[in-house]
């Protein structure tokens, strides 16, 4: 048993985790997945309107 005043001795019960600390708000990989894909997709489309307004 730990004392209050012990500011020292590591508690063995209450150990830091490993590695890093997660996010409140994390995506899963399939959010992440339909993000680049439609971010992809905005990205081609607006390539191929700007090459539409040019020739025009």
């Amino acid at each position: 048993m730990k004392q209050p005043g012990d500011d020292f001795t590591r508690d063995i019960f209450n150990k830091p985790g490993r590695g890093r600390p997660r996010k409140p708000n994390t995506k899963t990989a399939a959010q992440r997945a339909k993000e680049y894909r439609d971010r992809e997709r905005e990205r081609k489309f607006n390539f191929l309107r700007g090459q539409r307004n040019e020739i025009s």
